[in-house]
């Protein structure tokens, strides 16, 4: 999404942009929370162009949480709300975006493939 640039992006819809970018359904989540990251960058005054960090960060956050919520286990993190997951890990209620889409990443069939292929490596 960064290289489409702001504009490409934020002109667009996620379904769009999942067909532009030819990604499966499935992943509407993490393409809705990286368009809203970059097309909120200017209200919160952080460019992505300016400060790639920020957006690095946004992306290193993501799969942290990702690490974590794994720890937890599929059956503890799809039996949760998002509000439970942030009371459960102490986060603040700010991240409730990021963790929706990492509880989406764990629960939908992307985890079960993922899943499959861990289980099968040596």
């Amino acid at each position: 999404l960064k290289e489409l640039g702001h504009e490409t992006v934020c002109g667009q819809t996620v379904s769009d942009l999942i067909d532009l970018l030819g990604l499966p359904d499935f992943l509407d989540g993490i393409v809705a929370s990286a368009r809203g990251f970059i097309c909120n960058a200017l209200s919160l005054q952080v460019s992505v162009v300016d400060q790639p960090q920020a957006l690095q960060g946004y992306f290193d956050t993501l799969r942290q949480l990702i690490a974590k919520l794994k720890e937890l286990g599929h059956d503890t993190v799809c039996g949760q709300t998002v509000s439970e997951l942030i009371d459960l890990l102490g986060l603040p209620d700010l991240l409730d975006g990021i963790v929706a889409t990492d509880r989406g990443f764990i629960c939908s069939a992307l985890s079960d493939r993922l899943q499959v292929r861990d289980d099968a490596q040596p």
